[in-house]
């Protein structure tokens, strides 16, 4: 029976593709039957957008209070919202059928590119497929720049539809754009960068990418009142040089980010912004696991140098380029001393397209063997970490603080609310717009400031504790209002 799975062939193909759906619905579910534990504003109001949009309200181009980040999520949710009532399981639901269509993507790519067996794709993409629960938790958030990036690759020989694409997925998520410098090094390597149609194709690239641009500044024009040029200087606010230099910033990409990317350290669930108990990682698995990263780059290198270049391995020198723009750029963020986990997850990639090239190159059955094992170790010390997940979410589950304050307020009629970013917009959606909470914080959504300033004679103030207020419910205080009509909620 296993050896007719393992033929080579459309049943192994099949069997293995129907496997990595399987692992990447294991590692979404927790996030959709018990979502709460990996939701906060910034994801509420993503949700409130897509509402507004499928009552028709208004249409959503960008980000609520951004000048930038298109906001494409919002469109592909307010469908399942017109089907269902808004809740966090139904915003989720179609970012894990983008997870699963591009995981599906990721391994068909392997297979047909670069011609591997599809259980040893199905390793490769492991990284991507089954990754440390942080790293899930943050792919039901940002999962697109991956898509993009596998969909980019598959358009990079149509000019036109490849600018198009890459100026619509850099402004959604300015991580796109790694995709340009990563397929420009595999060109000029395979010398057809210097092909004789190049300008002819560059000039294609450049009127698709300038072509959505005009659409999206003109749409913003007349919706916002503004233009795209405040998209480059959020990237320059973004860009920090002075500081450490860049020995430092390197050692703690290596140090500090590469083991939150890989599960090589211990990492206590709740310090991630999750509501688990759960303590995922393992400094030995990761350690394994970046030491055939660092071997497989060196034998790489050592086989280019013996000319065995037999067959191509441009789509998984591709992936690798794409997590080593992820990295490299994240040094120099304002936040590199701190891990903000969206700014790197391309860093995935990385692995993923070093596994698949030495598995192409390695002329060492042995060697290869060897490099799967730790894959399949890593693998599944990543599964058995997600599965504890899920394990704690239902055996040791972690209170649900913002649906206990949702239903307090409900329950008490109480309709106008002042708290702070991270609070306010949660209970904006959790409530479905029932009751309105401003936020004293930045301001997202000015209608709900403007409302609850109109009826400041009834609205009440939130405050974490520890505070003082008449009334007292989850982690928060109740204060009712004892100010006058003049002061608005800021």
């Amino acid at each position: 029976m296993i050896a007719a799975i393992f033929d080579g062939g459309r049943r192994e193909t099949w069997c293995f593709t129907a496997l990595a759906v399987f692992l990447v619905l294991v590692r979404c579910s927790v996030f959709i039957f018990r979502g709460y534990i990996n939701f906060d504003s910034d994801q509420a109001i993503i949700g409130l957008m897509a509402k507004h949009l499928s009552e028709f309200r208004t249409f959503p181009l960008f980000y609520y209070g951004q000048n930038y980040l298109l906001g494409t999520q919002s469109w592909i949710i307010a469908p399942f919202f017109w089907i269902a009532r808004p809740s966090i399981a139904v915003q989720k639901l179609p970012l894990v059928i983008i997870n699963v269509v591009t995981a599906v993507l990721l391994v068909r790519l392997l297979i047909t590119e670069l011609r591997l067996r599809p259980a040893v794709a199905l390793l490769a993409a492991l990284p991507f497929i089954i990754p440390t629960p942080v790293i899930a938790a943050n792919f039901l958030q940002s999962i697109e720049p991956v898509l993009y990036v596998l969909l980019l690759w598959v358009l990079r020989r149509r000019p036109f539809a490849f600018g198009a694409l890459l100026a619509f997925g850099f402004l959604q998520r300015e991580f796109t754009i790694y995709a340009l410098p990563a397929l420009a090094l595999v060109e000029l390597a395979g010398g057809s960068l210097w092909a004789a149609d190049t300008i002819k194709r560059a000039a294609q690239g450049v009127g698709g990418f300038a072509l959505v641009w005009l659409i999206v500044d003109d749409a913003k024009l007349h919706l916002n009142g503004n233009s795209l040029i405040l998209e480059a200087k959020q990237l320059a606010k973004l860009t920090c040089f002075e500081g450490p230099g860049p020995f430092e910033r390197t050692r703690y990409i290596i140090t500090d980010v590469w083991p939150v990317l890989t599960g090589g350290t211990q990492m206590p669930l709740d310090l991630y912004s999750m509501r688990s108990s759960a303590v995922v990682g393992s400094a030995i698995v990761a350690w394994a696991a970046g030491g055939a990263v660092l071997l497989m780059l060196v034998r790489l290198v050592w086989l280019s140098r013996l000319g065995r270049s037999e067959s191509s391995i441009a789509f998984a020198v591709y992936l690798a380029l794409v997590g080593c723009c992820a990295l490299a750029a994240y040094t120099l963020t304002c936040s590199y001393d701190y891990p903000v986990i969206r700014y790197f997850t391309l860093g995935v990639l990385l692995p993923t397209g070093c596994f698949a090239a030495f598995m192409v190159r390695e002329p060492s059955a042995r060697v290869r063997t060897a490099v799967m094992l730790v894959f399949v170790l890593w693998g599944t010390a990543n599964l058995v970490d997600n599965v504890r997940v899920i394990r704690q979410a239902y055996v040791n589950p972690r209170p649900n603080p913002h649906a206990e304050l949702t239903e307090f307020l409900l329950s008490h009629q109480i309709r106008y609310a002042i708290s702070n970013y991270w609070d306010s917009y949660v209970v904006d959606f959790l409530s479905r717009e029932r009751v309105i909470v401003a936020s004293n914080g930045p301001v997202r959504i000015p209608e709900y400031q403007q409302r609850v300033d109109e009826h400041l004679d009834v609205a009440v103030t939130i405050e974490r504790l520890p505070c003082e207020g008449q009334m007292h419910v989850a982690a928060w205080c109740i204060q009712f209002p004892t100010r006058g009509p003049g002061e608005g909620a800021r």
